[in-house]
């Protein structure tokens, strides 16, 4: 079930990401809902695709396991860069997360927008999250 920590993520999205957000989905073990989709990114064919998405999204098998490399720690985000896209995946339990398509463009600040979306999505309910600036 979406909760409000995942609609402070899409308003972060919005404000960071501006015109390259192209999609957000939030999935659990038996469910996923869709928090935004572009509409140029509205399609048959992803709508085709999405349980395929969401089944390897709820697999997720990081590169690097925390217990194989303990100095790097666990898993936050994963990503993704296409050709015409990124796609981050944030695992937050097991069979349990959220999945954000960005413009390509928007990886060039990739690292600072996954720690302030983490960050979202780990804060108390209450809290508002505080939008700063990442230099390149």
């Amino acid at each position: 079930m979406i909760e409000e920590r995942h609609r402070k993520l899409h308003r972060f999205i919005q404000q960071r990401a501006r015109a390259s957000y192209r999609s957000a989905f939030y999935y659990e073990r038996d469910n996923w809902e869709p928090l935004y989709v572009r509409d140029d990114v509205a399609s048959q064919r992803l709508r085709d695709e999405l349980p395929d998405i969401v089944k390897r999204a709820r697999q997720n098998q990081p590169l690097l396991r925390e217990e194989d490399y303990p100095p790097l720690g666990e898993v936050h985000a994963t990503s993704e860069v296409h050709e015409g896209g990124v796609i981050l995946h944030f695992p937050e339990g097991p069979e349990v997360g959220t999945i954000v398509s960005l413009d390509r463009d928007a990886a060039r600040r990739l690292a600072g927008f996954v720690s302030q979306a983490m960050t979202i999505l780990q804060s108390p309910q209450s809290s508002e999250y505080r939008a700063g600036t990442v230099d390149d």
